[in-house]
């Protein structure tokens, strides 16, 4: 009875032990559901990435174009557009002087819009030989202006260091008659209608169409990522939010990471290290290199060249791009706040497109057909479109589509000088989405 006793007591020892173990390695490695878990986790690395490349996120996210009383725009990925960034990449500017305004009497100008501030670290391949001059006024377009006279002149327009607008013309070694046949085929293949507004200018098609699409995407290795956020991974906090959300902080650091929603925020509000990079832009191409990378179709904006209304303020954002519109959406998004170097705050998106797997093609409103629908969902009789600008564009958003899978919609999104927003289906009219500010 005794060596029977002894036995068992063995086996349920044993049993304890086997129990213990696969507990703990489920509790340190961050497998249990709810509440705080402190422990060590297994360390998994993430490669260092190169896209996107700091080069193809500094480039004009659209190119204005009038010839005469007719508009269109040259939109990344077109044929027109690839035309005129190769114009003016290999264009020879020469003997610039300040102007106090942009010049009377051109009858074509082509303005290539920039969604950060250009300077000789991250825009000289647009500035050229001017880089050091110009890059002091923070240009944020460059206009390409031809008549009257045979040649063009490139305008440079920005803000010097107390804040007011400033421009700088230089000349061009391009005759204006070319600039003018360029122009002019554009304007007349896509046709687009233009007002004036409070931020600029809004411009739409003019029997334009749009392709609504359903993409697939991937979604990255979770753990990896999250501890590339960390200095020593080993030895982390997990906090379950929620059955979808959890933190993962070392008590200074802090990762949040939303299932359902599929984003991913992180802060570090110490920031105690010395920057690699002195200049904020590189310094935040270099953190998305070193945390999982993004597409290669992003494009760099700060906060005044942000497309859409973001109350979180953030320095720096990343838009991603399809068929040369924007994805109009904070949440699609690479967002950086960043304080002399430090990144402070960084959220992006946990899905990356791959490829469409249905496309169809739809007609897009156009400007009569967009004022009516505004006076629709704001209550009104009739609107003045010079009281709203218009940001075509995509809505992201998985209700009805299959697990991996994301619908972008064709989308005006629409704002006015007191803050609203109205984002509107670029198809139908009908609001999707609204008082985002």
């Amino acid at each position: 009875m005794r060596t029977w006793w002894r036995t068992a007591k063995t086996v349920i020892l044993a049993l304890l032990v086997a129990g213990s173990v696969v507990l703990s390695y489920a509790l340190w490695s961050g497998n249990l559901q709810g509440g705080a878990e402190i422990g060590l986790t297994q360390t998994q690395t993430i490669p260092y990435s190169t896209s996107p490349s700091l080069a193809s996120t500094v480039q004009p996210y659209e190119i204005d174009i009038r010839a005469g009383d007719g508009y269109t725009v040259a939109r990344p990925g077109s044929a027109a557009y690839a035309a005129w960034t190769g114009l003016l990449m290999g264009l020879r500017a020469e003997r610039p002087e300040p102007i106090a305004a942009m010049p009377a009497g051109s009858q074509v100008s082509v303005v290539f819009q920039f969604g950060i501030p250009l300077d000789p670290a991250v825009g000289r391949s647009w500035l050229g030989d001017l880089a050091t001059s110009v890059g002091a006024i923070n240009c944020r377009a460059i206009a390409l202006n031809a008549g009257p006279g045979s040649t063009c002149t490139v305008v440079y327009e920005g803000m010097n260091a107390a804040g007011k607008p400033e421009l700088i013309e230089a000349t061009a070694s391009l005759p204006t008659s070319a600039l003018m046949r360029q122009a002019q085929r554009d304007v007349a293949e896509a046709p687009y209608a233009a007002w004036s507004d409070f931020e600029g200018e809004s411009f739409v098609p003019v029997r334009g169409r749009m392709t609504s699409y359903v993409y697939a995407f991937t979604e990255p290795s979770i753990m990896p990522l999250v501890q590339s956020f960390f200095v020593n991974p080993q030895a982390l906090t997990r906090i379950q939010e929620s059955k979808a959300v959890t933190i993962w902080t070392d008590g200074s650091r802090a990762v949040q990471v939303d299932r359902a929603e599929l984003t991913l925020q992180y802060e570090d509000p110490n920031a105690s290290t010395a920057p690699a990079h002195t200049e904020d832009y590189i310094a935040a191409i270099d953190f998305l290199h070193a945390h999982g990378g993004g597409p290669s179709h992003l494009i760099g904006f700060d906060l005044v060249g942000m497309l859409t209304v973001n109350l979180n303020g953030p320095s720096f954002s990343f838009a991603q791009y399809v068929d040369g519109y924007p994805i109009l959406s904070n949440g699609a998004d690479y967002n950086f706040e960043i304080d002399s170097g430090h990144v402070m705050e960084f959220d992006r998106p946990l899905w990356e497109l791959t490829k469409p797997v249905q496309a169809t093609s739809v007609p897009v409103l156009g400007e009569g057909a967009l004022g009516k629908a505004l006076a629709k969902v704001t209550g009104a009789k009739t609107v003045s479109l010079s009281t709203f600008h218009v940001e075509p564009g995509y809505w992201p958003s998985m209700q009805g589509t299959k697990p991996g899978q994301i619908r972008l919609l064709p989308v005006d999104y629409v704002t006015n000088a007191s803050g609203g927003v109205w984002v509107l289906n670029a198809a139908t009219g009908q609001l999707i989405a609204g008082g985002l500010s």
